[in-house]
């Protein structure tokens, strides 16, 4: 300690210890000098001794306080105590007592008596040769906004810090996950401080234009700082504020303080993730909805894992893992990721080969369980070989399980599509729903079995191409699977322009679809036209937005809703045009082309190669027809709740039938079979309707949340979303082809008819937005993955697509001109030229 003193004592103030321990630890800290708070007193008597302890060297020095209990975890003092940069020798006595008055100031007097600090302050003031930055900033152990386990934050400069802390200079920020950069917001940073070369101390200067956009740091430096942290972090053990500078490519460690303010978590800790789900539940969705699919969610996936061979006293002790596997915030369905890798670590295998199960899950952030299913390694060897032989025999069971669900359902459907109702009472409707609901559960192994093997074959499908094609080609996948001709998901689509097709070359009929969708519905009736349209209505009436919430309104329902997307169809007449023209034949020759190229006289890896490039066609194929297949399952308990609504309203147990979708499933059923607690109906309705109405006016709803113990308690969906920057967007390219137009973004498939050739950009899609696919040239989606219906259906169809955009609907709005290009997933930013 005696080399970092000027004078002996013991006082040094808490800023001046850290910094003694860095340099004693082996981190890069400035040349330190220190006067004690008992020296305080001889500092113009010993001036001379003071500045002779200083390097000669050196020209510039920077004078810090290091009060007593300064940087500490409860109190900082952060930026209450005068410092001073590029200080000169013959300035520094003055300097030191300017740092020691500071302690007298009123805002410290102000600081002390907020936190209740008692007693006289000591000071220690610390001498420390001047860095001079051309970058520098802070860095956080955890984001101290979003608290966020895991997330650190790093923000920077040009120049000093000095701006940063205060405030005054725009700042780069990078989130950092796992040690890699997750996302990162590039300011535009017109201001720099610097030396004041004149009058010494510091000044603020424009930043040269060239770099001012540009990322402050490089990527080699950011790896040096989150290397630094992680081991602050870890020397501290606690998460730590740190300040740091870079000279010529050397970082220095200017600062190491706790985070001050830390929110202590407690209980257990929970991520939800809406990034796949979204796709099927968009938006608000209702009490009804909730409670009906996480029931099927918990059965399905039971039954799933007892098929995968866990046994049944297992599942049993497990039995709340499935119960959880949905969760509902503020309105938003969401994956409940701790339920989902409890799930999975009950499977046969986990304990040995956990990171498979986390890359098939496609999770984004790996989560830790704190206990595991323990069967031992050697039994969990034998459960491994158990489940293989058992998948085996399903897989090749499958085709034949398929062909018996899909006569099964589509039987069953049509029975209860015969049934009237709304002519049968509550306990009726009850009893059909029951009896409903055992059929769909009891016989859904198919959908999920194939559901499991189209996610294994298609991530062998990938990595064959990386590794026989070459990395060359990162899309070929994308154009090898499209133009599947019996995909399900195109025909409602293909359908529905048949049907605009023949009102176009009909005058007659063209004129009786003008007017408003309801006025046209009228006039069609009993025509042949009209007969048709039912007949589109009776196979494909459930396609459509938000076909798997329960109060979403079908075209079965709402006719006039489908006759809408036909009198757009008429209007824009390009819309049949692009379907005709459709690219996707062609890319898949050229695709198959290469394929021949680079496998042409190896016969076992090309045969290999066509095998699973056929049954992953085959498994993605069947996975989008069994979904309609579930939509049609679905829209008959959408019928059976609708009646339910119009019995309890003609009944005057609620006021609108459609109030029914506020209440859960078991309220309904306990207030018919006498179990209710409450028979107010209404009352909790119109309490949930109020509430429901704020969900929806959330502006940003997260991807992922994390939770601590009571997972509603304070929950709110604060901050804003991201922007990308001011460069390109990208995303995950989808279907190939470059698109140069003006984009319209749309919130709703009724917004068809402004698309009109446009590029469609929206945040999420579920398969009911395909009739908006061939009015629109190309589509761009911010959720999203390539299995998504939005990227299936674009490759089938040979519209550009890309998905997963970060930052999409920030960036962009309607009218604005871009360039996609769906080989690459790139979007560009400009002007129309």
């Amino acid at each position: 300690m005696n080399k970092y003193l000027i004078f002996e004592g013991d006082d040094i103030g808490g800023k001046a210890e850290q910094l003694v321990f860095l340099s004693e630890q082996g981190f890069q800290v400035p040349t330190l000098k220190v006067i004690p708070a008992e020296a305080k007193d001889k500092v113009d008597e010993q001036k001379d001794f003071i500045l002779g302890q200083l390097d000669k060297d050196c020209t510039y020095f920077s004078v810090r306080s290091s009060a007593v209990g300064e940087d500490g975890a409860e109190f900082s003092f952060a930026g209450q105590f005068d410092s001073f940069l590029y200080v000169r020798k013959s300035e520094m006595i003055e300097k030191i007592h300017a740092v020691y008055a500071s302690a007298e100031s009123d805002r410290i007097k102000f600081y002390r008596k907020q936190n209740k600090i008692e007693g006289e302050i000591k000071m220690g003031v610390i001498i420390q040769e001047m860095v001079n930055a051309e970058v520098s900033g802070v860095m956080f152990g955890v984001n101290p906004v979003s608290q966020i386990e895991g997330e650190m934050l790093i923000s920077s400069v040009y120049g000093l810090g000095e701006g940063l802390v205060s405030g005054e200079l725009n700042a780069d920020n990078y989130f950092i996950k796992d040690g890699n950069i997750d996302r990162e917001e590039i300011a535009n940073k017109t201001q720099q401080i610097v030396l004041d070369d004149e009058k010494g101390g510091t000044i603020i200067q424009a930043t040269d234009p060239d770099k001012a956009k540009n990322s402050s740091l490089s990527k080699s430096q950011i790896d040096e700082l989150v290397k630094t942290l992680t081991a602050l972090n870890e020397l501290y053990e606690f998460p730590q504020d740190v300040e740091w500078a870079y000279e010529k490519d050397q970082l220095y460690i200017l600062q190491s303080r706790p985070i001050t303010n830390l929110k202590v978590k407690e209980g257990t800790r929970i991520i939800w993730d809406n990034s796949n789900i979204i796709e099927s539940y968009p938006g608000v969705t209702t009490p009804l909805t909730f409670s009906f699919i996480r029931e099927m969610y918990r059965v399905v996936y039971e039954q799933f894992s007892g098929l995968l061979g866990i046994e049944e006293k297992v599942l049993k002790d497990n039995a709340e893992v499935y119960e959880n596997m949905l969760g509902l915030l503020r309105g938003r369905v969401y994956y409940n990721l701790r339920s989902w890798y409890r799930a999975l670590a009950l499977l046969p295998g986990y304990q040995l080969n956990a990171g498979f199960m986390e890359t098939m899950m496609g999770v984004k952030e790996k989560f830790e369980l704190e206990d595991q299913y323990k069967g031992g390694k050697t039994r969990a060897r034998f459960r491994i070989l158990g489940t293989v032989f058992k998948m085996i025999k399903t897989f090749r069971r499958l085709p034949r399980q398929r062909d018996e669900f899909l006569a099964f359902l589509d039987k069953t459907v049509k029975e209860y599509q015969a049934i009237d109702f709304d002519e049968c009472a509550p306990e009726q409707l009850m009893n059909h729903y029951k009896t409903f609901e055992t059929i769909l559960t009891e016989k859904w192994d198919p959908p999920l079995v194939n559901d499991f093997f189209a996610m294994i074959y298609f991530g062998v499908f990938q990595k064959l191409i990386g590794k026989w094609i070459g990395e060359d080609h990162p899309h070929l996948h994308n154009d090898l699977l499209a133009f599947s001709n019996d995909i399900i998901s195109t025909q409602p689509m293909i359908q529905s322009l048949l049907l605009a097709k023949k009102i176009l070359g009909n005058e007659k009929l063209k004129k009786q679809f003008e007017g408003s969708p309801q006025e046209a519905w009228e006039k069609i009736q009993g025509s042949e036209i009209h007969q048709e349209i039912l007949e589109y209505l009776k196979k494909y009436g459930e396609r459509c937005l938000g076909e798997l919430k329960l109060e979403t309104i079908s075209y079965n329902q709402a006719p006039e809703k489908f006759v809408k997307i036909l009198q757009s169809y008429i209007k824009n007449p390009k819309a049949l045009e692009a379907l005709e023209n459709s690219q996707s034949e062609a890319l898949k020759m050229e695709a198959n082309k290469i394929v021949q190229e680079k496998l042409g006289g190896k016969f076992f890896k090309k045969r290999i190669f066509n095998y699973f490039m056929k049954k992953t066609r085959e498994l993605v194929s069947n996975r989008e027809n069994l979904r309609f297949e579930r939509t049609r399952g679905f829209g008959i308990v959408r019928q059976i709740f609708s009646s339910m609504g119009v019995q309890f309203e003609s009944r005057g147990l609620i006021h609108h039938y459609r109030d029914i979708f506020y209440l859960t499933k078991e309220e309904i059923f306990d207030f018919i079979k006498g179990t209710a607690v409450s028979l107010n109906l209404q009352e909790n309705i119109d309490l949930r309707k109020k509430e429901y109405a704020v969900y929806r006016e959330d502006e940003y709803v997260p991807e992922r949340i994390v939770t601590y113990g009571s997972a509603n308690e304070n929950l709110e969906f604060t901050g804003k979303q991201l922007e990308a920057g001011d460069g390109d967007l990208t995303g995950i390219a989808c279907c190939p082809g470059i698109v140069k137009t003006e984009v319209c973004v749309v919130h709703s498939p009724e917004q068809i008819d402004d698309l009109q050739g446009r590029i469609m950009v929206t945040s999420s899609t579920d398969p009911g937005w395909v009739s908006l696919f061939p009015s629109a040239a190309g589509i761009l989606v911010e959720r999203g993955s390539l299995l998504s219906h939005s990227a299936i259906v674009a490759r089938e169809l040979g519209i550009p697509c890309i998905v997963a955009i970060d930052g999409l609907l920030q960036r962009l709005k309607t009218g604005d001109y871009v360039e996609m290009d769906g080989s690459t997933g790139v979007i560009k930013i400009g002007k129309n030229e």
